[in-house]
């Protein structure tokens, strides 16, 4: 027989038994048959028999939550009593509760509601929810992230209202639409959470409630606030529908953090700002299938949605739904004002908010929201610990902060005064500043570079291209607006049109204009900067500026000017940069790195005298070290990265007869001529291969110049080990233990030509 018929016969049997009994017996003195002494009756039951809670009977009679407080079904009620209630309707303005429900029966249903909790919560629950670990949860689960999933479902919320709206910013024309409410959440504030903060409970609960006491003795099962009402009793009261707890206070609904900005004429700019970004979507299914039509919830596209009630629309996340609240710093209008007034100019482009770019107001408003899910307290702030969404710090006084709320879906903390958040402040601020860099601020934002160029852990430079040079850049890139908002794109010559651009090419960009470690550029005498793109450099002489990309171009023989082209110094207003600085530059199109044919290929093929490093060239092909269009892999390795120092055609010429190797070689009119033998051949391998320093057999990270890392004894790929000396003003070089040195020459402020495989500089004499 299973289980249920079985239960279901004795079930049968203790009835028709009992039914028998008790025409001859009265059964209600043995303790067989006695209701248990925790059994007292319903919520409303228990709190009619002993009064002192008249007023909220009154309203719970009032509400639709009759039912509930009155019947079966499963519930935790917060429970007033008749002192808090007059207090509450006297601050209102009310002589009765019948008094508020004629003015306002949706505000009872709302306030009563909010009183009434989905579920049953005894002491320990109410302390340390533990929605994951349950009941059987050990000492040790139960002590991860203790007290955080504070807040709990009511039966709280506003009615579907009917609004005509933009479903999303770009609309062309409202739509009448139902917007959905969820149930407002009752945050729980126990001194669990507070001890796993590491922080004083009493101080920071009542940073928010300074009219409400902070109990702090409970005994082992610890002890809980209710939002603003201290919970009178020392353990909970156990009823048939639930758990019953006696509060001090009314519980007053908790406006989302939204709400409470939206209704405060103080923060109508920061609403206006965030509403820019207002889009609409059905609410879940669970919801429209209730309802019978489509309802919709109010969205604010990438931004947090702190207009929903819910951060997840489906009640069965319990983890998300008690754990997760938003943290808001919001400037008021005065605020945002003196902000816009301190940093932003005409000269910028920039003269009212409504000019700022989009993306400028997205990373504006992004600073003002934690980048933690969980509520922050004044405490955690003093301490630097609470980073914005981008984990920037938030640099707050709390006490400064007279708009102080608990909200149903977190907090927020309404500023009077604002810094320049840290990404504004930081090397990256001109791109936000001038709308003449809006480009280059979309290649920020697409290289999510953005972020670590605002820390303040490393000095950084930064160079800020302007639109211009964008568009100048072959292939030319420009900013486009699409439906769904502003993207790079770059002309492909493969599809005859502009594609969007991918992170990587945006990457590169931003890699090849920032320098880490290094705090400014000098704008008198030579400077070496190296770029956070490997192996490209800035080359910085009297306040000009190239690269090594565009330094190269000197080999060219009909190659005339100069690469350097005159450098800005960026600054902000009368302020330094928080972490470094940036410059602008008056090149005709963006910076780019080294790209093509290497310094590998370009020594391989050059059979042009005109250019300077001809005559070694041809060395490497008389000595047999070319193969195809590539030098031999004797002498570097294929996508190996190498140095070298090459002799000018001229000192080449002068010293041939000094070469191992070259015997039967000689010039002619600037050309040389003549084949060596086999062994001479192999002589003259052995010892070219000697002039090159590869990243195989040596560990180097930069090239060598004047101040780099790179100097000292190298192995090569020939037998002799080479010698590189910097002695602060010029570089000079031997093969280790030859007394014979060169120098490298002067006429290119003894700067490398650096490649994507590899640099060299000219020397004015032979390696012996």
């Amino acid at each position: 027989m299973n289980k249920k018929k079985h239960l279901f016969i004795s079930l049968a049997a203790a009835l028709l038994l009992g039914g028998v009994c008790s025409c001859k017996d009265d059964l209600s003195e043995d303790d067989h048959y006695k209701s248990p002494d925790w059994l007292k009756g319903n919520a409303y039951g228990v709190l009619q028999g002993e009064g002192n809670h008249g007023i909220f009977l009154r309203g719970v009679d009032l509400s639709d939550y009759a039912p509930l407080v009155k019947g079966n079904s499963i519930v935790t009620v917060m429970a007033p009593d008749d002192n808090a209630f007059k207090a509450f309707l006297q601050e209102k303005g009310y002589a009765s509760i019948d008094e508020l429900d004629k003015a306002d029966h949706e505000y009872l249903n709302k306030l009563i509601g909010y009183h009434v909790m989905y579920y049953a919560y005894d002491w320990a629950k109410m302390v340390n929810f533990r929605p994951n670990d349950g009941d059987g949860g050990t000492d040790e689960d139960n002590a991860v992230a203790a007290g955080y999933f504070y807040k709990h479902r009511t039966h709280s919320s506003d009615p579907v209202e009917e609004v005509r709206v933009k479903l999303t910013p770009n609309a062309s024309s409202d739509t009448l639409i139902n917007i959905y409410h969820y149930e407002r959440y009752l945050p729980v504030f126990s001194n669990k959470m507070f001890e796993t903060k590491g922080i004083d409970a009493a101080s920071n609960y009542n940073y928010f409630y300074p009219g409400t006491e902070w109990k702090s003795e409970g005994g082992a099962n610890g002890v809980f606030n209710v939002a603003n009402a201290k919970v009178k009793d020392s353990r909970n009261v156990v009823t048939d529908n639930g758990y019953l707890y006696h509060v001090d206070h009314v519980i007053e609904p908790l406006n989302t953090i939204y709400d409470e900005l939206d209704n405060n004429p103080d923060y109508s700019k920061y609403v206006e700002l965030y509403n820019k970004y207002s889009t609409y979507e059905p609410a879940s299914d669970e919801v429209n299938t209730s309802l019978g039509y489509v309802a919709y919830v109010h969205r604010h596209g990438s931004l947090p949605p702190i207009a929903l009630e819910w951060p997840v629309l489906d009640w069965q996340q319990a983890s998300v739904l008690e754990y997760a609240g938003y943290n808001v710093f919001a400037p008021s209008n005065a605020a945002i004002d003196n902000f816009f007034r301190t940093y932003w100019t005409a000269d910028g482009g920039y003269t009212s908010l409504d000019d700022l770019d989009p993306l400028i107001l997205e990373y504006f408003l992004l600073q003002s929201f934690a980048e933690d899910n969980f509520i922050v307290f004044p405490d955690e702030i003093k301490k630097g610990e609470v980073l914005t969404a981008y984990g920037t710090p938030i640099n707050i006084d709390p006490a400064t902060v007279t708009n102080r709320k608990i909200c149903a879906n977190g907090i927020l903390y309404g500023m009077d005064n604002m810094d320049a958040p840290a990404i504004f402040s930081s090397v990256v601020g001109p791109a936000f500043k001038d709308k003449k860099f809006v480009n280059y601020l979309y290649t920020l934002n697409g290289s999510k570079r953005i972020l670590s160029l605002s820390s303040k852990n490393t000095d950084f430079v930064t160079l800020i291209p302007n639109n211009t040079q964008f568009e100048n850049t072959d292939p030319a890139i420009r900013l486009y607006e699409t439906t769904n908002g502003k993207v790079l794109q770059q002309y492909s010559s493969d599809a005859g049109d502009f594609v969007e651009m991918g992170s990587s090419a945006m990457e590169k960009i931003v890699d090849m204009h920032t320098a880490q470690n290094v705090k400014s550029l000098n704008m008198s005498g030579t400077q070496v900067v190296e770029t956070n793109m490997p192996y490209s450099y800035w080359f910085v002489r009297d306040g000009k500026i190239t690269t090594n990309a565009l330094f190269n171009e000197q080999l060219e023989p009909t190659y005339t000017g100069s690469p350097f082209v005159d450098l800005h110094p960026l600054t902000n207003g009368e302020e330094a940069w928080d972490n470094g600085s940036s410059y602008s530059y008056d090149a005709t199109a963006i910076f780019e790195a080294a790209s093509g044919d290497g310094l590998g290929h370009r020594l391989a093929v050059c059979n042009d005298k005109n250019y300077p490093y001809y005559m070694f060239a041809q060395l490497l092909q008389k000595a047999g070290l070319v193969e195809g269009t590539e030098l031999s892999p004797s002498v570097v390795i294929y996508g190996d990265r190498f140095f070298t120092f090459i002799p000018t055609n001229d000192a080449i010429a002068a010293n041939l007869d000094k070469i191992p190797g070259a015997g039967k070689l000689k010039v002619t009119d600037g050309t040389l001529s003549g084949n060596p033998s086999t062994a001479e051949k192999a002589q003259l391998r052995n010892y070219l291969c000697s002039y090159f320093v590869t990243a195989t057999m040596n560990t180097f990270t930069s090239y060598p110049y004047v101040g780099s890392s790179c100097k000292g004894e190298f192995n090569t790929t020939g037998s002799d080990r080479i010698n590189v000396s910097d002695d602060g003003t010029k570089l000079t070089v031997n093969f280790a233990g030859s007394t014979t040195v060169a120098n490298v020459i002067p006429d290119y402020n003894y700067l490398p030509f650096a490649f994507n495989d590899g640099c060299f500089h000219l020397i004015d004499g032979i390696l012996q």
